[in-house]
């Protein structure tokens, strides 16, 4: 029994890999299967398509997404601000890992609206998910700290995901994770210019 989950975890982080690097119409049954050392009968005791396989695979990288920030304590790093900035230490961290060089959320909706529409719109809710989940955390310190100036969440939470899905292409261009670092630290810096922490913003001091 374990030996066929180990099988089909392998296909699963293979299949990943190729999608990433080379994109998901690149990513074929004999490509998969060459990289598995598998045959396709044993890769269809385990998938009916490539198109199943992607929605595994697509489906398994949004739960590793979801177990990795559960895991990550930023949720417990004070009051909202810090959260925020700790959400933002965190994919920093997470994107020097090779293992994160990319998003397949962005391969999804980019490629494969036109030629695999289900597959697109499976990964459509994820992404709005995302946003959502960043939204939240900017609304959040909003409502503790006083922002300088007009400011709207839903903005600020495009604004981040095009930096981090921009900075990942930017980055394989280079093959230099370091500006991915830069990238999002810069943005934190930009936060920390709108959501100042003198006592005369911080919602919570005002009577």
């Amino acid at each position: 029994m374990n030996m066929v989950l180990s099988s089909r975890d392998n296909l699963i982080a293979i299949a990943r890999d190729l999608i990433i690097d080379r994109g998901f119409s690149a990513m074929s049954v004999s490509t998969v299967c060459a990289a598995a050392k598998v045959t396709k009968g044993s890769f269809f005791h385990h998938f009916s398509s490539k198109d199943e396989l992607g929605e595994v695979v697509l489906d398994k990288f949004w739960k590793d997404v979801q177990e990795r920030h559960a895991k990550a304590g930023y949720l417990q790093a004070g009051n909202p601000l810090n959260v925020l900035h700790s959400y933002i230490d965190h994919a920093i961290e997470t994107y020097q890992d090779p293992e994160f060089r990319g998003c397949l959320l962005a391969v999804f909706t980019s490629e494969l609206k036109e030629t695999r529409p289900a597959l697109y719109a499976k990964s459509v809710p994820y992404f709005m998910e995302w946003k959502a989940e960043v939204e939240e955390l900017l609304r959040n310190a909003a409502a503790f700290c006083q922002p300088r100036g007009a400011f709207d969440a839903t903005v600020w939470a495009e604004l981040y995901i095009s930096a981090v899905e921009g900075v990942l292409i930017l980055a394989k261009a280079e093959n230099n994770p370091q500006v991915i670092a830069r990238v999002l630290n810069l943005f934190r810096d930009q936060l920390k210019l709108v959501f100042p922490t003198d006592e005369l913003h911080l919602r919570q001091s005002i009577v």
